[in-house]
């Protein structure tokens, strides 16, 4: 496992907060949005959706625009040639291991 999709591992399927950084750039593939759009678009609370916005541009999984408010965020176009984050968008990889064979 090389270290982007061990990174996205983390980040959706291995730690607690996975599902909802997972809904939050599905949304955010979709259509780029600031932060209170973003809330309101995945029914999530203000203060859950800024820490995980936090997290994801960390690890360069999302972008910001601008600084401040009204920033508009965006996935990272860095990450449209990883076939692991494309089959994690599709909803083709689940998280869970597979058996060889």
């Amino acid at each position: 496992m090389d270290s982007e999709t061990r990174l996205l591992y983390w980040l959706f399927y291995a730690s607690r907060g996975g599902p909802t950084r997972l809904k939050i750039v599905k949304t955010l593939f979709r259509k780029p949005l600031n932060m209170h759009q973003l809330a309101l678009s995945t029914e999530l609370d203000y203060k859950t959706v800024q820490g995980h916005i936090k997290i994801l541009l960390e690890n360069g999984v999302v972008e910001q625009l601008k600084k401040g408010y009204g920033a508009i965020y965006f996935v990272n176009e860095g990450w449209n040639d990883n076939e692991y984050f494309n089959q994690i968008l599709r909803g083709e990889d689940d998280g869970k291991k597979r058996k060889k064979g």
